[in-house]
């Protein structure tokens, strides 16, 4: 599921081998980018796979009233662009860089010759997506049975796993409630409620996590 709302998938490099990700290395140019820059826009026909060595990298649309909506936060190791080389896909969302963001770029010509020369790389490629599949499936069915609230804490929480961003993550409520298929007026009670039992904290474009160890009990104990 690339290019999409990352639900907590572990990243690719940590199924890569030393071997392997010393091939990955080899066959990638590094490509820097400030804060705000763009990597690439929606409709974009941009085969490659991209690796984030550093920093992070958010995704997202411009709705019809003009406002922008992120849909994903990716952080170090994670990849993305899978579809575009095994689906023939153009870039389906905007993507960002957060904060100084170092990526990894693979054009297809060079995936294509290490993917047939590294059986261990579809492996790990595999690894990964089926893990963001099956997260993206315990979200699915996080929306049909728990309260708003609880499925507000454990996105922003597995945001901030993905980002590899312990104390805050940056997002806003217009993000969250367009993720969250609900209104902003209802995402918007929803983190009063939640910063009121101390769980989390707003911040300009962002929430922090003041305990993440009490975060992930909150939400355990509301999710059995």
């Amino acid at each position: 599921m690339p290019d999409l709302l990352d639900f907590g998938g572990a990243p690719l490099m940590e199924f890569a081998s030393r071997r392997l990700r010393g091939k990955i290395h080899a066959a990638a140019t590094a490509v820097r980018y400030h804060d705000g820059a763009v990597l690439h826009a929606h409709g974009d026909d941009k085969p490659g796979l991209s690796i984030v060595r550093s920093g992070a990298v958010r995704f997202g649309l411009v709705d019809a009233d003009g406002t922008y909506i992120a849909t994903s936060l990716l952080g170090m190791g994670h990849c993305f662009g899978e579809a575009t080389l095994f689906a023939g896909r153009k870039r389906t969302h905007d993507a960002v860089a957060i904060g100084e963001t170092v990526i990894e770029q693979i054009d297809k010509a060079r995936f294509d010759r290490l993917f047939d020369q590294e059986p261990d790389l579809a492996r790990a490629l595999l690894n990964a997506t089926t893990r963001r599949l099956y997260s993206a499936l315990d979200f699915m069915d996080d929306l049909r049975r728990l309260p708003l609230p609880v499925r507000t804490a454990k996105l922003v929480a597995s945001m901030a796993n993905s980002a590899k961003q312990d104390g805050s993550v940056a997002c806003n409520q217009a993000d969250l409630a367009f993720t969250l298929g609900v209104s902003r007026v209802s995402v918007g009670k929803t983190l009063g409620d939640l910063q009121n039992a101390g769980i989390l904290k707003l911040g300009y474009g962002k929430i922090d996590i003041p305990n993440r160890a009490r975060l992930h009990e909150w939400i355990a104990e509301r999710s059995a």
